[in-house]
């Protein structure tokens, strides 16, 4: 079987597609992940689990210890 030989269109298209991947690899891989509350308010923290649904808490704020309640 003979491979037919490249054009330059072809070898410019193989570059973008390597530049196009190695970007997508360096954001997914190095770029931490942000922090997202998952459309909660500010007052709710989330964690992601490894497995199912992330898990919410509500933080709770708390009075100051010198008034009365």
């Amino acid at each position: 079987m003979s491979w037919p030989y490249l054009r330059r269109g072809d070898m410019s298209g193989i570059v973008l597609m390597v530049i196009v991947l190695a970007m997508l690899a360096f954001f997914l891989l190095v770029l931490p992940p942000r922090d997202r509350n998952f459309g909660f308010g500010p007052e709710w923290q989330c964690t992601r689990m490894g497995e199912g649904d992330p898990i919410c808490v509500r933080l709770v704020d708390k009075a100051p210890a010198d008034l009365p309640p």
